[in-house]
């Protein structure tokens, strides 16, 4: 049985460590150049500051008081629910903690502003766009810079949330964004990847680029392909490629920033072009480490670690930035790994590989090409190896890793039984490249690797939270976490952040050592809007056990909840916490359905009570406002069907629209609830308030009409999208936007 023990031991945190940890929180701070330092990141350097807490990348804190004496005190302070979903749930990214503040990103792109100490929201903004991630924000010179949908780069005032500016990266309907930043030197530096959504990933076109942009005014300082050649390695209506998942690391004493590049596709090939066929050569710079100059985006080298990729063999992985005395001379390295389930040294001003390490399981990944006759397993698959964060600390790399399969033919794959997965966490010595301790789960590891003080911290996708002596590997503490765990931790202080994203409530959770009273966590949150009708409310209860003894003699620690619409909770002890009749509910289910919900403003509230019904000592609420509306308008495009093949010439589009009137009274007077669709072709859709939806002519078309026929469509990939848009052609708020991708080709195939 997995428990999270509570007891107060106390011991000094950095107990004889800071010797042995000398290099891991910030390995390079003896010669860090702070010029081009936020001021904000040198006033919380102490705190997590930086995606992955530093510029080496090295997810390692010697600034936090817990340790190997005192994790088994920690217990749930507070927990968030998390609103947003994407293509990999709720949450995949590290929280930012300033002081008292914490800086989070869901994968709906929705940024919150949260009191470290309460969870209390200081501010939100919702941006509601489904992200793939790892997103997540960064912070300097009193702004949050994130991605606010998959084109465009947002900047927001740290303080109140408020937008101050949004830069486009992208103009391909296929290329987008969905990286954690970085800050440095006055840019933000973000990159796109082939794909804007689950449905377009690697469609034929599609490249990555890295951009730097000006932190003031969000204009494009720099910008560097990750594609070598502007044919795409000769066929650009099949071939994309490239582009940066992580976080880059920065030698802020030389000005050089390190990035991992992304795989090649089609993987591994196409009916037509089977093997890769499409795209003869290396394929550069996939898969490869690069390192570049950040002021003015120029590559100093780039060392490829798996030439033409057949597998989705990501080389992504955050580089890390340390020191290794490898074959007896002290170098300069940066570390890297990926999919492909190995970890490299290379030398920092050279490129040259100093040693790699294999993690993981491993079958016929090795394959120049794959065998025409049946299926071939291949380990790891393509959501295999290395895929989240590694930390390092005194000279030891911490790799979380993957055990998953998958089944190739030359122009098919097929992954493996994702829920038989497993995982690994690897320590490997830099020096050497040799594994000196390795612990294996039978679940996915997922949640990043984080070094605090003695201990290496991880996660599995089953929600199981683990901490190591990060020496020698043994377990000191695990806690079954409410949820998933796709995501990795932040610590500040005697606090740790674990976002939980995947599960029935996703929510950000603080542990914190000593914490043992009852915590309520409510969704919908405070400021969500939600369709009229039946209203579900949920909630989460944690250090209180939920027991249908309604009515019954009290019982310490253990009760019920009482759920109010409209109605103030009552906090009066020993006198049952109720109210009118149809404002509240008991039960201890988790979850009450308000019925005929009115349009409107409501406030529900949730509490915990005793058996007898009467309110804790102090009271345990939970309190959000809530905007009812009728039901929002949407549009879906009901053929094509994405990734179809369809014939060239005309391509006709149909799309079912609901909650929402087409007239035919285009560039007239807005009218709540009524408008027309605009139809678009392998361009973006435009979705900035106020400003007609309208692309160059022959890219898109305006009509009240459910079906609209493009001509002369020529071979290859293409995007089409549709809008909903007010009788003046501008969008509605919030952007009701969908599109599918599909191939055409010189005869039909059909089907998609």
């Amino acid at each position: 049985m997995r428990r999270l023990r509570f007891g107060f031991v106390r011991l000094l945190a950095v107990l004889i460590l800071t010797a042995t940890l000398v290099g891991a929180a910030s390995c390079t701070a003896s010669t860090v150049n702070s010029s081009g330092v936020p001021p904000e990141v040198k006033q919380y350097m102490k705190d997590w500051p930086l995606p992955n807490r530093d510029y080496a990348n090295t997810r390692a804190t010697l600034d936090s008081s817990i340790n190997s004496g005192n994790v088994n005190t920690l217990g749930v302070a507070w927990s968030v629910p998390i609103p947003g979903v994407g293509l990999f749930g709720s949450a995949s990214t590290t929280p930012i903690i300033m002081g008292n503040t914490v800086f989070f990103q869901d994968l709906g792109n929705n940024i919150f502003a949260l009191d470290l100490t309460t969870g209390a929201t200081k501010w939100q903004k919702l941006y509601n766009e489904s992200n793939v991630g790892p997103n997540g924000v960064a912070i300097g010179w009193g702004k949050v810079f994130a991605t606010a949908d998959p084109y465009n780069i947002a900047a927001l005032d740290m303080n109140s949330g408020k937008q101050l500016w949004l830069s486009p990266v992208s103009n391909n309907p296929t290329a987008g964004t969905d990286i954690q930043p970085q800050v440095y030197g006055n840019l933000v530096y973000t990159s796109t990847v082939p794909g804007s959504s689950g449905s377009d990933f690697y469609s034929g076109g599609g490249i990555g680029t890295i951009y730097a942009l000006d932190q003031a005014t969000g204009k494009i300082a720099w910008s560097w392909d990750t594609v070598d050649s502007k044919d795409i390695w000769g066929n650009k209506d099949v071939n994309s490629g490239g582009g940066c998942w992580y976080t880059p690391s920065i030698d802020t004493a030389t000005g050089i920033m390190y990035w991992g590049i992304a795989n090649p596709a089609p993987w591994p090939g196409t009916k037509d072009f089977p093997n890769g066929s499409s795209r003869p050569g290396p394929n550069l710079y996939t898969n490869s480490m690069v390192a570049i100059n950040q002021k003015d985006g120029k590559l100093q080298w780039y060392t490829q670690v798996y030439p033409h990729d057949l597998f989705d063999y990501d080389f992504q992985i955050a580089p890390i930035l340390a020191s290794a005395t490898v074959g007896g001379k002290i170098q300069d390295i940066v570390i890297s790994a990926g999919k492909m389930g190995r970890v490299y040294a290379f030398n920092r001003k050279s490129g040259a590989i100093l040693w790699s390490a294999v993690v993981g399981d491993h079958q016929n990944d090795q394959l120049a090409n794959i065998p025409s006759e049946g299926t071939t397993v291949v380990s790891p698959g393509s959501l295999g190896g290395v895929e989240t964060p590694m930390a390092f600390a005194g000279g030891i790399v911490y790799v979380p890793v993957v055990n998953t399969s998958a089944e190739y033919t030359p122009s098919t794959s097929k992954l493996g039984n994702f829920a038989k997965g497993t995982g690994d966490l690897v320590a490997i010595q830099v020096d050497t490249g040799k594994i000196l301790w390795q612990k294996h789960f039978n679940s996915i590891n997922v949640g990043g690797a984080t070094v605090v003080n003695d201990l290496v911290f991880t996660a599995t996708f089953d929600g199981m939270v683990y901490a190591f002596k990060r020496n020698t590997g043994e377990q000191v503490w695990t806690y079954q976490s409410p949820g998933g765990v796709n995501a990795w931790p932040s610590f500040s202080g005697d606090t740790m952040l674990l976002p939980i994203g995947v599960g029935g409530f996703p929510s950000l959770l603080a542990l914190r050592l000593g914490a043992t009273a009852p915590v309520l966590a409510m969704t919908p949150g405070n400021g969500a809007s939600v369709t009229s009708g039946a209203v579900k409310v949920s909630v989460q209860a944690l250090n209180f056990k939920l027991i249908d003894k309604l009515g019954q003699t009290t019982v310490n620690g253990e009760g019920h909840i009482h759920f109010f619409m409209d109605a103030d909770a009552p906090t009066t002890p020993d006198k049952p916490a109720v109210t009118a009749a149809g404002t509240y509910a008991a039960t201890a289910n988790a979850t009450y359905t308000w019925a005929n919900v009115t349009p409107g403003t409501h406030t529900f509230s949730a509490e915990l009570v005793n058996n007898n019904h009467t309110p804790l000592v102090p009271p345990v609420i939970v309190k959000a406002t809530i905007t009812v509306k009728e039901p929002a308008p949407a549009i879906s495009i009901t053929t094509p069907a994405n990734r179809s093949t369809m014939a060239a010439g005309n391509v006709a589009v149909s799309v079912k629209v609901s909650n929402f009137n087409l007239v035919n009274k285009l560039g007239t007077t807005n009218v709540a609830g009524e408008g027309h669709v605009h139809y678009f072709l392998d361009v973006v859709a435009p979705t900035e308030q106020g400003k007609p939806a309208v692309t160059a002519a022959g890219t898109y078309a305006a009509t009240a009409d459910t079906t609209y026929t493009w001509t002369n469509v020529k071979p290859g990939t293409h995007t089409l999208s549709v809008e909903l848009v007010n009788n003046n052609h501008t969008p509605l708020v919030p952007p009701v936007v969908t599109r599918v991708v599909i191939v055409v080709s010189t005869s039909a195939a059909g089907g998609p």
